[in-house]
């Protein structure tokens, strides 16, 4: 399979045929012939031949070469030297695949008369402009000569191919026989690469209308950037991140840097001396920089102008600039009051609230009797994280103490100081009851009847309980064992019960003793023992079917009655001894009937009676 990307050696000739019309014999008719590479290798033209009497050709020295995309004119001329038709060609051999080519020719040589014509003759016929910078023109003459014997009227001239035009050429021209006029053509390219083109010469003269062969090079800066944006990423607060940046003019022709600005906080450029001219080919190195005031997102551009194509131009930036921040909660400590030889903590949370990590190298701390646990520097907390570590005031001696923790670190208010501040006490152990006696009041004998005492430590360090004990007949203490250890402030419930045996009044003590400096706390205790008193009851039995038994009510306040059997009364009759004696107290009776269902009837009419 053959490589469709191999380097083109391609010749033309334009045009490929020439007829030169009618010449008188002895005289000259000249037209202009362009070859062109249009391929993309260079092509070396080795021969030029002409064939046929009376035709020659001019401009063309072989051997040449032809860089792809160049063209080169030459001239063929017909004279004739007797009338009559004539024909012949030009053959030019090259490297080109397509050589050779051939242009033919043909033209009638006449016989001279005796009259009056115009000839027209032109100078140069053929035009190269060579290389010519985009945006700016080329300018060269061109003559028109009446060689004949009448007036010759240029009526116009028309120029073809992109770029090419002509001015100071008023038309239509009258020029007088052995006069010239000389007029401009113009080359101003609109891109790179070779152009060719021609002037159409119209006139009254023979041959009419005449071409003059154009050509030139568009030449054209391109100005590229690389690369054509820069992101710099993190970059700390205080440093510098910088960007290698190369500017190339690949273009064919030179070109002008004007100027480079930058915007954006934090952004520069370095290595960049404007104006500068850069030759085609040419590449120039400069470099971005980024150095962050603060932290955040930041963006900018460069902005370059040459009078390149495209220009001005933009070149993007961004970064983010990078910084850890430290702050503490809370912000302070104060301990209180702290019993000598205790020690009391407090929990310091350190937060980072900024987008680069939190570096704490050091954390120093003053004043007696203060110190830290949990934190081991160095100590990295990550954006947005939190760590914790304790501040600790264990006071060796009583009266207030002020101190601090500074904790350095890469964070822009480095050193953070913390203020810490406690006061240290003497131990104090004292341990309170309340109420500071208990009185029982009548209870029948055989029953119990409780109540409580608070035990609360009121000092300031721990208080423990080694013994409760009661003295007096039926009393007893119950809810708090030896080694029971209170905290300051902490109250922990002892039980007293009372449980006389005999009638009577009966005193005595609760005796509780412990670590504290007022040990032994004596609670008094005081109760009458009464004997059980009972109330016998009944009633009328229901007239209703089906009754299975009946419930008995009692209370204290009329209307308001708790049941005292706790089974069906299958009788009429119920002895309620669960009332107290010696209290003068009143007591209010109901009675319902149950049928075999379950179903309980209404209450009964009150009864009432008072036990002395």
């Amino acid at each position: 399979m053959k490589n469709r990307n191999h380097t083109r050696r391609q010749l033309t000739a334009n045009p490929t045929s020439v007829s030169f019309g009618s010449v008188a014999v002895s005289t000259n008719g000249s037209e202009s012939i362009i070859l062109t590479n249009s391929g993309t290798a260079s092509i070396t033209i080795s021969s030029a031949s002409v064939s046929g009497s009376s035709f020659s050709i001019a401009g063309l020295s072989t051997p040449m070469t032809l860089s792809g995309g160049q063209s080169v004119s030459f001239s063929a001329s017909f004279t004739p030297s007797s009338a009559g038709g004539a024909n012949g060609s030009i053959s030019i051999a090259s490297d080109a695949s397509s050589s050779p080519i051939t242009v033919a020719l043909s033209g009638t040589g006449t016989q001279s008369q005796t009259q009056t014509q115009p000839e027209l003759s032109i100078s140069p016929t053929t035009v190269s402009f060579g290389n010519v910078n985009v945006g700016s023109s080329a300018s060269q003459n061109i003559t028109l000569t009446n060689a004949g014997n009448a007036a010759l009227t240029i009526s116009s001239a028309t120029p073809s191919g992109q770029g090419f035009s002509i001015n100071s050429l008023a038309l239509p021209q009258a020029i007088g026989a052995g006069v010239s006029v000389t007029f401009a053509v113009q080359f101003a390219p609109l891109s790179a690469g070779s152009t060719s083109g021609s002037i159409a010469v119209t006139s009254n003269a023979s041959g009419s209308p005449t071409s003059i062969a154009l050509s030139g090079t568009g030449l054209q800066g391109k100005l590229t950037a690389n690369p054509t944006s820069v992101s710099f990423g993190s970059v700390a607060v205080g440093s510098n991140g910088s960007q290698s940046m190369t500017l190339t003019n690949s273009g064919t022709a030179s070109i002008t840097i004007s100027s480079a600005g930058v915007s954006g906080t934090g952004f520069a450029v370095a290595g960049l001396s404007t104006p500068m001219m850069l030759s085609a080919g040419q590449s120039v190195g400069f470099s971005a920089g980024f150095t962050p005031s603060s932290a955040g997102n930041a963006s900018g551009t460069i902005s370059l102008a040459s009078n390149a194509p495209g220009f001005p131009m933009a070149i993007a930036l961004s970064g983010t600039g990078t910084q850890a921040q430290i702050a503490t909660a809370p912000s302070s400590a104060a301990f209180g009051s702290v019993v000598v030889g205790n020690s009391n903590s407090q929990t310091i949370t350190v937060s980072n609230g900024g987008n680069a990590s939190l570096t704490i190298s050091q954390a120093a701390v003053t004043g007696t009797g203060f110190s830290t646990s949990g934190l081991s520097a160095p100590l990295t907390v990550a954006a947005g994280k939190t760590a914790t570590f304790n501040a600790v005031f264990t006071p060796s001696t009583s009266g207030g103490v002020s101190g601090s923790v500074a904790l350095v670190s890469n964070a822009p208010n480095s050193p953070l100081t913390i203020p810490l501040g406690g006061t240290g006490v003497a131990t104090s152990l004292l341990l309170g009851a309340n109420p500071t006696g208990l009185s029982f009041g009548n209870v029948n004998d055989g029953a119990t009847s409780s109540l409580t005492v608070a035990l609360t430590n009121n000092g300031n360090a721990n208080v423990t309980i080694s013994g409760a004990s009661a003295t007096g007949a039926g009393f007893s203490s119950s809810g708090v064992s030896a080694g029971t250890t209170l905290a300051p402030n902490q109250t922990t419930t002892l039980t007293v019960a009372f449980d006389p045996a005999t009638p009577g009044g009966v005193t005595g003590g609760l005796i509780v003793t412990s670590n504290a400096s007022n040990s032994p706390v004596a609670i008094s205790l005081s109760g009458t023992g009464v004997a059980p008193a009972s109330v016998a009851l009944s009633w009328s039995a229901s007239t209703s079917p089906d009754i299975a038994g009946y419930n008995q009510y009692r209370g204290t306040t009329q209307g308001t009655y708790s049941k005292v059997n706790t089974s069906l009364v299958a009788g009429t009759t119920y002895t309620d001894a669960g009332v107290q004696s010696g209290q003068d107290i009143t007591y209010y009776y109901v009675v319902t009937a149950v049928n075999s269902s379950g179903v309980e009837s209404a209450q009964s009419s009150p009864a009432s009676v008072t036990v002395p």
